[in-house]
C-alpha cells in the first residue's frame, strides 16, 4: 500500500454528508480514489457485497429513519423543532450512504464494509431513544423547543477542534441527538482487530471511521470508559499516523458549505 487516507467523522454534524461526498467525489475524479472502506456491515457478513445487497441495506437504513421521522412528526413538538430534529436524523450513517451514492456514479468503485458483524445491532441503536428525547423536548414551551434542540446539538460545531467537548459527547451520550451506544465498548478490541485485518486484506484507498475510532492518542477518560484504544496499538506501523485526517479539514479543499444551524 502506498497511499491510505483515514478520514475521521463525527456522528451527526450537519453538513458533513455533503462535505464528505464532495471530498470523495473530487478524489475519485482525480483518480486518487478507486476503493473505500466503510465501518458498516450487512446481515450476510459479506465484506464486498453485490449491488443488490448494498441497495437492500440502504433500504433498511431509510426505513429506520422514516420510522423515527414519523415519530417526530406525530409528536406535539412545534413545527420548527420537528423540522430541525427531522433533518438531524436524516444524517444517520451518512458514511455508508455517501459511499453508496458515489458508487452509483461510478459502478467500478469498490466499496468494502469493514465492521465486525457482531456489532451490527448496536450500530442501529446509535440513533438513540427517540421517544425519550421527544418526551424531554415536549416539556419545553413550544417557542423554546427548537432552541433547546439547537443547544443540545451545539457541541458538534466545535467537537472537531476541542477534545473536551468531544469527550463529553461520547461519554455522556444524552448530550447529543444521536447517541454513541456504550455497549460498543465491549467490542472495541475485537472490532479494531477485525477492521485492521480487513484493511490489510483489501487495501482500500480511503477508510471512513468515526473520529473516536481513529484517535491515535485518546484521553485517559475515553480509555477508562473503554470507548476507544489507540490505533497504533493495533496497526503496528501498518498505517502511517500522518494519514489520519479529520473530515473538517477537507472543507478547505472542497470549498465552503452552506451554514449549519
Amino acid at each position: 500500500m502506498t497511499v491510505l487516507r483515514i478520514i475521521g467523522t463525527l456522528h451527526n454534524r450537519r453538513g458533513d454528508p455533503l462535505l464528505l461526498l464532495r471530498f470523495l467525489r473530487d478524489l475519485n475524479r482525480d483518480h486518487k480514489l478507486d476503493s473505500i472502506g466503510v465501518t458498516w456491515s450487512v446481515p450476510s457478513g459479506n465484506t464486498e457485497p453485490g449491488w443488490d445487497e448494498l441497495v437492500e441495506e440502504e433500504r433498511r437504513i431509510q426505513e429506520t429513519l422514516r420510522d423515527r421521522v414519523r415519530m417526530v412528526h406525530g409528536s406535539s413538538l412545534s413545527w420548527d423543532a420537528k423540522s430541525f430534529l427531522g433533518r438531524c436524523y436524516r444524517s444517520f450513517q451518512y458514511e455508508f450512504m455517501v459511499s453508496l451514492n458515489l458508487k452509483r456514479r461510478d459502478r467500478q468503485l469498490k466499496l468494502f464494509l469493514i465492521d465486525d458483524l457482531k456489532v451490527r445491532d448496536l450500530r442501529y441503536q446509535e440513533i438513540g431513544d427517540t421517544e425519550a428525547l421527544l418526551r424531554e423536548i415536549e416539556t419545553y414551551p413550544p417557542e423554546r423547543q427548537a432552541d433547546a434542540l439547537r443547544t443540545r446539538y451545539a457541541g458538534y460545531r466545535i467537537a472537531y477542534e476541542e477534545m473536551e467537548v468531544y469527550e463529553q459527547m461520547i461519554l455522556h451520550p444524552n448530550s447529543v441527538l444521536l447517541e454513541t451506544s456504550l455497549g460498543i465498548a465491549d467490542h472495541i478490541h475485537s472490532r479494531q482487530e477485525y477492521t485492521v485485518r480487513t484493511v490489510k486484506q483489501f487495501e482500500p484507498d480511503a477508510i471512513l471511521l468515526r473520529l473516536y475510532q481513529c484517535l491515535t492518542k485518546p484521553s485517559e477518560a475515553l480509555k477508562k470508559a473503554g470507548i476507544c484504544t489507540p490505533w497504533k496499538d493495533f496497526l503496528g506501523g501498518f498505517i502511517p499516523l500522518t494519514s489520519i485526517m479529520k473530515l473538517s479539514e477537507a472543507e478547505s479543499i472542497v470549498g465552503p458549505l452552506p451554514d449549519r444551524d
